[in-house]
């Protein structure tokens, strides 16, 4: 079952992901968290081949089940964590940020941060990692204060399919036509409504999205890179526009479409969903007053900006 379907009808995270969750965790009582307790965030990736998505599903397995598995035993105490964004079955992160709450008078004392991430680390399994820990402000939250997230879908695009690429590109053997492809992207930017870029049984929050970035990306040897930045992003729309692009670039659908799909708003219009394994999410954005993860963030982000070039 995906992690979207485990929602309540108001689209909040389901019950029994609450279990942990202190008020201060869902941005209630700051001031007395602040006081009694010390925020922290991690950086963390995994690989989400054999996962059944970030979010805390009973009965299987989840990235952050294993999580805070792993933090519970380590700080022998009982461990919520909140994640900036979900991940179904099968999608990647680079840049996940999650946050978690510890109180202050607990008698370990005080928290040496890179020994967590060492100790954590060496309790998670081998598909995830926490990267870097760092202390927050308390009004931080993992979720609400991100202003952007970025996601890379990667597509091997050949006759011959990868051993080495399998698990984080789609394999697709008919040849693409890359410029068409291309030509169809920039209409995504800017504040448009994505309600046709949408599963059906998505929730009903708002499919009204900023995007900031967009671009294809052309590596050689068949290798292509979808990148797109946006303040929000509804259920499967990443993997919807590249389901889209790669029906353009098959010549299934012209350039136009795109656009078109997004103006008519209706599901139809667009392409299927593209598999989850070649999606990635690289990076969420904060407020630079919270100063979260400056020195990750910036290398992370050079790295893409170099590979754009």
């Amino acid at each position: 079952m995906n992690n979207e379907r485990q929602r309540s009808k108001s689209g909040e995270e389901p019950v029994a992901a609450e279990r942990w969750k202190s008020e201060a965790s869902e941005g209630v009582a700051e001031s007395e968290t602040g006081a009694l307790h010390k925020r922290i965030a991690l950086l963390v990736e995994y690989c989400g081949g054999k996962f059944s998505g970030s979010q805390y599903q009973v009965g299987v397995r989840t990235v952050q089940g294993e999580l805070e598995s792993a933090l519970s035993t380590y700080l022998r105490r009982q461990i919520g964590v909140i994640f900036a964004g979900r991940t179904d079955a099968g999608v990647h992160a680079d840049g996940q940020v999650v946050h978690f709450d510890f109180p202050k008078d607990d008698p370990k004392g005080e928290l040496n941060l890179w020994e967590l991430a060492w100790g954590v680390n060496g309790i998670l399994p081998k598909d995830m990692a926490v990267v870097s820990a760092q202390f927050v402000d308390p009004n931080f939250h993992a979720r609400f204060s991100a202003t952007a997230r970025r996601y890379v879908y990667r597509i091997l695009n050949r006759p011959q399919r990868s051993a080495s690429l399998r698990d984080t590109h789609y394999w697709l053997s008919h040849p693409l036509n890359v410029e068409k492809m291309m030509q169809a992207i920039p209409a995504l930017i800017g504040d448009h409504d994505f309600a046709a870029f949408k599963s059906t049984n998505a929730d009903t929050v708002t499919s009204q999205c900023q995007v900031h970035f967009a671009e294809l990306l052309n590596l050689g040897e068949g290798q292509l890179e979808f990148w797109i930045e946006a303040n929000h992003f509804v259920y499967n729309m990443v993997r919807i526009i590249v389901g889209t692009l790669i029906e353009i670039g098959l010549g299934k659908k012209s350039p136009e479409s795109l656009e078109i799909a997004l103006k008519g708003k209706d599901r139809s219009l667009a392409g299927p969903t593209a598999p989850p394994w070649g999606l990635c999410l690289k990076t969420v954005t904060y407020p630079e007053a919270f100063e979260i993860f400056a020195s990750e963030s910036s290398k992370m982000l050079a790295a893409s900006q170099l590979r754009r070039r």
